[in-house]
């Protein structure tokens, strides 16, 4: 009998998606992607009986793994490896609080940067990144569903006048916090190899840093003022760092 892989339920441009999907492929877990697109995914979740709708899912028979963080957890246990353990215990706690703060703090903001410049004037970008794995009867229902989405996604983000400058800012503030955990030369933020912490900072700021590891279909564009930003971020240490553990870790 076949054994069936494991779902790995994600919107394609997401960046905590692109968290989830890093940990599986470091792991070397084989793994269907299916792409769910936006509104249609909270219909979806309450069909499997799920209380929250948010991706990263990984669903592998009745078992149900919700949220990047989890799903690094997951692939942990399932390698049982202790070399490509993401997790040590010895660097588990500080580990934890640099993952909670980036994915708290920069990972909202580098969602509401994209949204706040896009959403308003160029929705079809953000609308093609996000559907880019759906298909059939999904992608059919979601893009019926988009106009209503559209605005929902505005409202939860807040996107009102003055937010994509109020998150350039926020960014550039934890910007300077990471790169004062570099400043002693140190190649990663714990411990002397690759673990969550790192794998948390270089796929959330993948679309900021833009490595070459990280496939087009996973970014956004659109917009002057955010190609701008990036631009001017590019050269930041904080980039450089991003940049170099793709290269070193990301086609693992």
């Amino acid at each position: 009998m076949a054994t069936v892989r494991p779902q790995l339920i994600i919107f394609a441009a997401s960046h905590f998606c692109e968290k989830a999907r890093w940990a599986l492929d470091w792991h070397g877990i084989s793994y269907e992607e299916v792409g769910w697109p936006p509104g249609l995914h909270q219909i979806m979740a309450q069909h499997r009986g799920l209380k929250e709708a948010h991706v990263p899912i990984v669903f592998e028979g009745e078992e149900v793994i919700q949220g990047s963080g989890a799903i690094i957890d997951w692939a942990d246990r399932k390698d049982q490896n202790p070399d490509r353990t993401l997790t040590p215990a010895a660097e588990r706690s500080e580990a934890s609080e640099i993952e909670n703060r980036v994915g708290e703090v920069i990972g909202v903001h580098v969602r509401r940067l994209a949204f706040a410049e896009l959403l308003p004037a160029n929705a079809h970008v953000v609308k093609s990144a996000l559907f880019y794995s759906a298909t059939g009867w999904r992608r059919l229902a979601g893009n019926m569903m988009w106009p209503v989405t559209r605005q929902v996604m505005m409202r939860k983000c807040n996107i009102v006048p003055g937010s994509a400058e109020e998150s350039r800012s926020k960014l550039e503030e934890e910007f300077d916090w990471l790169e004062g955990k570099l400043a002693d030369g140190r190649t990663y933020f714990v411990g002397n190899r690759f673990i969550r912490a790192d794998l948390t900072v270089a796929s959330l700021l993948a679309q900021c840093a833009r490595p070459n590891e990280l496939a087009d279909r996973h970014t956004m564009s659109g917009s002057d003022s955010l190609a701008a930003a990036l631009d001017r971020w590019s050269d930041r240490p904080i980039m450089r760092c991003v940049r170099s553990q793709h290269e070193m870790h990301r086609a693992c």
